[in-house]
């Protein structure tokens, strides 16, 4: 066995397509990238990632799950892989589990999983959630992200992903996502009309007039490019009349966010919107659940105006109550209106400490028969947020519907976009 694994193990220097880019070795890298692909999809993405981690100047080296080993200078495994039939490995990461029980590393590794899969099988990233605890169990590991689960190569599923990744490891690694059903359009201007702050929360609320007729809705993206010439910063956006509303959290080194923020009233930014058909306001639905904390819930201000037939529900989770004061009359007057049914905030710094999540375990009975009658359940906000309110919807649908979760986001009744 041994034998086997660390003549698999061997070293490997490609070339990439920027000549002044070294490739390293795996006893030279600190970054171990390994795949698990059956049809190549998820080895194509892992390539981009690993191409991209190249550009950011780290030392990294990519190979497959079946060829893991020691790797002398490693500070960090990332691992990306599909799942092939019943929950099983896919092609090239058969023997994982035998090499992951007989190699001990050299190193102790942080550790990020991100499983792909379809909705469609029962066994949804079964694989994927396997590695992904026995790296958990194992001491010599110590997670560095959740694991994330992406659905049919979702764009916003993985951009979710890679948006913590850069939050979590301090790096703007970019990939060109391509969707069929996401579309940019051309780089244009948009006027401020207004930039309002919270007080205290570091959290803005700007409006913006696109300077030429653009279509768009709420749920699409905005993809706005700062003056410093960086990569742009995509952003969910909400459509009130005309306009585009975006919720913007400043983050102290967050050059995009920090340039948006300080923008004032006629400033001009220069933008593009993209289509985001996966996450647009559903039309057939009885009820719409929209689950959200901080600057996720600026999309469904928009969908509060655009909504016309169903009943919304909004669980909101943020620090304090003045956080929800920006979108309060908002919200109050689509419910004024009749445009909306209820609100609920979950406030983690007052009083008794509460994420979303919570409020949706306490609300189990009502939770089970809204996604049972076919209610649509919509969750934007951080990606930590979205994992523990995953959780607990899929306890609530595995003890009282007797289904995973999977079932109903195969149904199109949970709609995700988070970061």
């Amino acid at each position: 066995m041994f034998g086997r694994l660390f003549n698999k193990g061997k070293e490997k220097n490609k070339e990439t397509s920027n000549k002044n880019q070294k490739s390293w070795s795996k006893d030279e890298a600190e970054y171990i990238f390994l795949h698990g692909s059956q049809t190549g999809g998820t080895e194509m993405l892992a390539k981009t990632f690993f191409k991209s981690l190249i550009k950011e100047g780290k030392k990294v080296f990519m190979d497959d799950l079946d060829s893991y080993t020691t790797y002398e200078k490693a500070t960090h495994l990332i691992i990306f892989t599909s799942t092939y039939g019943s929950g099983g490995p896919p092609a090239n990461a058969s023997d994982f589990e035998d090499a992951f029980e007989d190699v001990e590393p050299i190193n102790p590794l942080k550790f990020a999983v991100v499983a792909f899969g379809s909705t469609s099988f029962q066994d949804f990233c079964q694989f994927g959630v396997d590695v992904d605890g026995w790296l958990e169990s194992n001491t010599h590991f110590e997670r560095l992200l959740p694991l994330v689960k992406v659905n049919n190569q979702s764009d916003s599923d993985f951009r979710g992903w890679l948006s913590l990744w850069n939050r979590t490891s301090n790096m703007d690694t970019q990939i060109e996502l391509k969707s069929s059903n996401k579309r940019s359009s051309k780089i244009q201007e948009f006027t401020i009309l207004e930039n309002q702050e919270i007080s205290g929360d570091e959290t803005h609320l700007i409006k913006l007039k696109p300077t030429k007729d653009v279509n768009f809705q709420s749920g699409d993206l905005l993809s706005v490019h700062s003056e410093d010439g960086q990569q742009p910063r995509i952003y969910s956006i909400a459509k009130i009349g005309n306009d585009i509303l975006l919720s913007v959290r400043k983050h102290e080194q967050g050059i995009c966010s920090v340039y948006l923020c300080n923008l004032s009233k006629d400033d001009v930014v220069s933008a593009s919107i993209e289509q985001n058909k996966t996450f647009h306001l559903p039309v057939d639905a009885s009820s719409i659940w929209m689950i959200c904390n901080g600057t996720g819930l600026a999309p469904f201000l928009g969908m509060m105006e655009e909504n016309s037939t169903s009943k919304l529900n909004l669980i909101w989770g943020g620090r304090q109550e003045s956080s929800f004061g920006l979108y309060k009359p908002l919200v109050d007057k689509s419910i004024e209106n009749g445009l909306m049914e209820k609100y609920e905030l979950a406030l983690s710094r007052t009083g008794e400490k509460q994420y979303v999540q919570d409020v949706l375990a306490q609300k189990s009975d009502e939770v089970s028969k809204a996604l049972d009658s076919g209610s649509v359940f919509m969750i934007c906000g951080s990606m930590n947020m979205q994992n523990a309110v995953l959780e607990v919807l899929d306890e609530i649908t595995n003890s009282k519907l007797n289904q995973p979760l999977s079932f109903f986001q195969d149904n199109g009744q949970l709609l995700k976009d988070c970061y």
